[in-house]
């Protein structure tokens, strides 16, 4: 494994999860929300499993012809889902095989891994599935899951904090942020760059 947390890449964690806390856990659950919200409005590319006659979603017309391919918001993507009238093309079935194998390759490679962009909102479902029982999944395998995805957000947020530590100017290095991911960089660059301007800073200066 090439990449391993070190004890500095622990203190940055330590540090950055300070900064965090120091901010309102209202604001940031909003802000959070306010992201997901967002992107679940945004156009997925589904496929049709069964016919449905026209109906209105708002300002937009939709209708679904078996075998034919189309694109419809995510949100509304998930309700046709669950009835069983498309299949989403753009996410992947999340298990423990699917996160066993990233967490190794997020653990191979130094620089951070690109990840479906519905990535987090995917486990989410995922989760809430399960406490819904609408999802049958062993306990022990959840649990297992859990761990895998807990190995994978710490190894990423150890690098973003690394990315973030040499200011918020958007880079190669961080086209592969999810949304949540690049608000968090965004965030963690702004505390950052405040604490260094605050530390040099004459007394006098300190707002």
């Amino acid at each position: 494994m090439i990449f391993s947390l070190n004890e500095q890449h622990f203190k940055n964690i330590v540090k950055t999860v300070k900064l965090v806390i120091v901010s309102s856990d209202e604001s940031i659950l909003t802000e959070l929300e306010r992201i997901q919200f967002d992107f679940e409005n945004k156009d997925i590319s589904v496929k049709c499993l069964k016919n449905l006659e026209e109906f209105d979603m708002g300002d937009r017309k939709f209708k679904l012809l078996k075998g034919s391919r189309l694109k419809v918001p995510f949100w509304l993507a998930i309700f046709l889902e669950e009835d069983e009238y498309v299949e989403l093309e753009e996410t992947n079935e999340v298990d423990f095989p699917s996160l066993h194998k990233l967490a190794i390759k997020e653990g191979e490679n130094i620089s951070l891994q690109q990840l479906n962009a519905y990535f987090y909102i995917a486990m989410r479902k995922t989760y809430q599935e399960f406490k819904d029982k609408k999802k049958s999944i062993p306990y022990r395998q959840i649990e297992a899951m859990d761990m895998k995805l807990r190995e994978i957000m710490t190894m990423r947020l150890s690098k973003i904090i690394k990315i973030a530590e040499k200011g918020k100017n958007i880079t190669t290095k961080t086209r592969n942020f999810t949304p949540e991911e690049r608000w968090l960089y965004e965030f963690v660059s702004e505390a950052i760059e405040k604490w260094k301007n605050i530390v040099k800073a004459s007394d006098e200066n300190i707002i």
